[in-house]
C-alpha cells in the first residue's frame, strides 16, 4: 500500500511543480510572467494581470532585486508606461506597500485592441534600467453572443412566469375536485 502511495503521490507532486522543475519563475495567481531579464544594476521580472488581457485595465507588478547580491530593491521610483500602435502613451507611477517593497504596482487602461509596448523605468541609487515589453491587447466581447444571450432569457423569463401560472391553475383544479 505505501509502495503504491508513493508511485502516485511522486508523479504528481513532479507534474504540479513542472515550472519549478523547468528552472522558470512562478507568477501569483492572476499575473503571469510577460519578462524576467538583467536591466541595468537590476534583476527584473514583469508581471501582469489579466495573463490574457482584453481591453481594459490591466495591473503590471515589477519585481525588483540587485543583480549581484540579488536583494531586494526597496527604494526605486519606478514608471510604467503603454504605447499603441497608433494612439497616445500612458503614464502611472509604480508603486509599493509596506508589506511586499520590492514589488511595484501600476494599472493602465489599455483600452484599445492590438499591439501594445509596455516599458517600465527604474531609478535608484544604484543606476537606472528600462524593460520594454510588446503585449497583444485582445478584443472586449461581450456582444459576441447577443442572440443567444437573448433567446437564453427569454426563455428563463418564460419559465419564471409560467410557473407561478402552471401551479395557479392545478391549484384552482385541486380546488374544484375538492367542492364536488
Amino acid at each position: 500500500m505505501k509502495k503504491l502511495i508513493i508511485y502516485i503521490v511522486i508523479p504528481f507532486l513532479c507534474i504540479s511543480n513542472s515550472n519549478v522543475l523547468n528552472g522558470e519563475e512562478v507568477a501569483p495567481d492572476g499575473f503571469k510572467n510577460i519578462a524576467i531579464e538583467n536591466s541595468g544594476p537590476y534583476k527584473t521580472t514583469l508581471q501582469m494581470s489579466p495573463p490574457e488581457p482584453i481591453s481594459g485595465p490591466v495591473k503590471f507588478a515589477l519585481i525588483i532585486s540587485e543583480i549581484n547580491s540579488e536583494s531586494p530593491i526597496m527604494d526605486a521610483k519606478v514608471e510604467f508606461f503603454a504605447e499603441p500602435e497608433k494612439g497616445e502613451k500612458q503614464y502611472t507611477p509604480g508603486l509599493n506597500s509596506p508589506e511586499f517593497k520590492n514589488i511595484y504596482i501600476g494599472m493602465l487602461e489599455l483600452d484599445k485592441p492590438g499591439l501594445w509596448t509596455i516599458e517600465a523605468i527604474i531609478k535608484s541609487s544604484l543606476g537606472e534600467g528600462n524593460i520594454i515589453v510588446p503585449i497583444e491587447i485582445k478584443k472586449r466581447s461581450r456582444g459576441d453572443n447577443f442572440i443567444g444571450g437573448n433567446i437564453l432569457f427569454i426563455i428563463v423569463t418564460i419559465i419564471f412566469i409560467s410557473i407561478p401560472l402552471w401551479l395557479r391553475k392545478e391549484s384552482k383544479k385541486a380546488l374544484a375536485k375538492k367542492k364536488n
